[in-house]
């Protein structure tokens, strides 16, 4: 399938956070528009138009590789990136949506998800779909591989239910991991209980679908 631009930044820092970053980068990063914001200061250190830098990196090419065939630094390309986050930061500060302390903390996880941003393939969503599919045949009570045998033709609750388990017990499963998650936020104060509400809702819906599905 072939992705848009933006659609491209999103997959790659959910890649990126996916590798360990968490919540808190989403929180902060993302709600300042970094996808978008970092994908667009990448193609301008590299000189080179956004869809053309999104058909490199579906080809699969990370954006450290492709600076380097253009003869650009990996630390410009980070900073760079980097930089234009910090302009978002900066703008909320001073219209009071931020705090400096907060900017900074910010800023440093910004910086943490560019190092493996750059270095980020389009592979990195699957593997996510990989641990959701994991955390399922934990539930069902069956291994990751005998799962994705049972699934050829067949629906995540419709395996669950042959296994005597219910589709609503599954997604409760899948969701209690994003809850779980977002839960910190909010008690970190890295993002509002209304917004953890949103989101998890928006993943509700997602899991809907993906559990009634036919593979």
């Amino acid at each position: 399938m072939m992705l848009g631009s933006r659609k491209l930044a999103a997959v790659l820092v959910a890649g990126a956070l996916a590798g360990g970053i968490g919540v808190g980068v989403a929180a902060g990063a993302k709600r300042h528009h970094a996808p978008g914001v970092m994908l667009r200061a990448a193609a301008q250190y590299l000189e080179i138009d956004r869809p053309t830098l999104a058909k490199d990196m579906r080809s699969g090419q990370t954006l450290a590789q492709i600076a380097g065939a253009r003869g650009k630094s990996v630390t410009g390309l980070e900073a760079a990136m980097v930089a234009a986050v910090k302009v978002k930061l900066d703008a909320a500060v001073s219209t009071g949506r931020l705090t400096s302390p907060r900017e900074q903390q910010v800023l440093a996880r910004v910086q943490k998800v560019v190092a493996k941003l750059v270095n980020a393939k389009l592979a990195a969503r699957p593997a996510a779909k990989a641990r959701l599919l994991g955390a399922a045949a934990a539930y069902i009570g069956v291994k990751p591989k005998a799962l994705s045998a049972e699934l050829k033709g067949k629906s995540l609750a419709q395996v669950a239910v042959a296994h005597g388990k219910t589709a609503a017990g599954l997604k409760a499963a899948l969701l209690a991991r994003f809850k779980t998650r977002l839960d910190k936020a909010v008690s970190g104060g890295r993002i509002s209980a209304a917004d953890a509400q949103a989101r998890l809702d928006r993943i509700s819906a997602r899991l809907d679908a993906l559990i009634a599905k036919t593979r």
